[in-house]
């Protein structure tokens, strides 16, 4: 997408036009004001990577949408173990396409909370800037719990945005290319819904940065603490209780406690963290050495963010009071599945922190996500159908609601305009296309 460019020469632009909030220009001198605070510059890119990661988990759903509805619709072969009368199996209950899409289908929840999470946090550090500017008129002027309350958040909310952002745009942007697998040869066609619906996404996984800025932040926060200046915000807290349990070590039962799964990936970001600040500080290598060591940090850190956030959406009184009680247990399974599944995947991270045992690895690779995949299976349909996409919006034959597909897939191909066009195969003749009425249509 070419978002293009605009110049102007000796155009006067009315002050109410120039969409500034915190900074502006004297009508009298021209000159320009600086606003209060600096860190009130970052607001807007922060708040368009916020948004970014509460659109992924509706981008995601969307192609997940359509990949759950059309395996459930198509079937292929019978299933070996079903006996002689059992018909062709249902493409959804094959293990190999439930490991596809299942966890993505929890991963869209995973982001859609997150995402929720990182508005909550925009907004209370507007609040928080916008008092530090109110008290800044004031003739006392601004104290410092007030104008630095705003920018230790906003710090937090700018490295994190950058982390969630990376993390969130590539599982919804991969996430859509899995769904389109997953639809067999249809996925591919244009009627499928999801190649248009990536293409324009695509572009997600380039803009607004990536996670450089968390990396940094990370580090600040960990030399903050080993000085003993750590403060109360999450970050601070995790680094804290590594270093005060570090030597007995973790002893998190994640096959069990779903605050222990939320304990772990805490373990290991603050365990990468310290890995990489030795590494820079003590043993002084290069910021380019280490810049996939940095990369493997940030990701580590979203992906708790992501964890800690599910775990405080399916645990908060508000979901609880409203959802019945077995959908908030299968809310949960959906928390399990993202977060085991996710562990299982980064695996050596998580032993070589010490977080989790070799033994809690393989029970949670053999039987817990197994599990878990029976479980939600049931639900699959009715978890994509919750997001109320309307056909229109899909656009796709394969996810319509109503599981019409392939009358769906004729009537378009009927009312194809290139079914019209009558082609000449003959490589002499001058016209490659023939005006004439076609005599048979495909």
């Amino acid at each position: 997408m070419d978002n293009g460019f605009l110049l102007f020469n000796k155009v006067k632009i009315p002050h109410v036009n120039m969409l500034a909030r915190f900074s502006s220009v004297d009508k009298e001198t021209n000159k320009y004001l600086r606003p209060a605070s600096h860190s009130l510059l970052y607001g807007t890119m922060t708040w368009v990577r916020s948004n970014i990661v509460l659109q992924a988990g509706s981008v995601l759903a969307r192609g997940v949408t359509i990949a759950t509805r059309y395996c459930a619709v198509r079937r292929q072969f019978q299933d070996r173990d079903g006996g002689k009368d059992a018909g062709e199996n249902q493409v959804l209950n094959y293990k190999m396409v439930q490991i596809r899409l299942l966890p993505l289908l929890a991963s869209m929840y995973a982001l859609h909370f997150t995402g929720r999470g990182m508005m909550r946090l925009y907004e209370e550090n507007q609040k928080r800037m916008k008092g530090a500017v109110e008290a800044g008129q004031d003739k006392r002027g601004a104290g410092p719990e007030q104008l630095r309350a705003g920018a230790d958040l906003l710090a937090d909310l700018h490295a994190t945005s950058c982390g969630l952002k990376a993390l969130a745009s590539t599982t919804a942007g991969e996430g859509l290319e899995i769904c389109r697998r997953a639809c067999g040869g249809h996925g591919y066609s244009n009627y499928s819904g999801i190649g248009p619906w990536y293409a324009d996404y695509l572009p997600t996984l380039t803009w607004e940065g990536d996670n450089y800025m968390l990396t940094q932040q990370l580090l600040k926060s960990a030399r903050a603490v080993l000085a003993g200046k750590g403060t109360n915000n999450d970050t601070s807290q995790i680094l804290q209780t590594y270093l005060s349990r570090r030597e007995k070590g973790a002893s998190f039962d994640i096959l069990e406690e779903d605050k222990d799964i939320v304990a772990a990936f805490a373990w290991r970001t603050a365990h990468l963290t310290f890995e990489a600040l030795k590494r820079r500080d003590v043993e002084k290598r290069s910021w380019n050495s280490l810049l996939v060591d940095f990369w493997r940090l940030s990701t580590a850190h979203s992906q708790y963010l992501v964890v800690k956030n599910f775990y405080e959406a399916v645990t908060s009184p508000q979901l609880t009071s409203e959802l019945d009680p077995e959908t908030v247990t299968l809310m949960h399974k959906l928390f399990r599945l993202y977060s085991l599944h996710t562990l299982e995947r980064e695996a050596g991270e998580f032993f070589s922190s010490s977080a989790v045992t070799t033994r809690q690895i393989s029970l949670a690779q053999s039987n817990a996500v197994m599990k878990l995949l029976d479980e939600i299976r049931p639900h699959a349909v009715r978890l994509v159908d919750a997001w109320k996409f309307p056909d229109w919006q899909l656009d796709s034959s394969l996810g319509r609601y109503d599981g019409e597909v392939y009358p769906d897939l004729f009537r378009r191909a009927s009312q194809n305009p290139v079914n019209d066009l009558v082609f000449d195969p003959y490589p002499w003749n001058e016209n490659v296309l023939k005006n004439s009425a076609p005599k048979s249509k495909l």
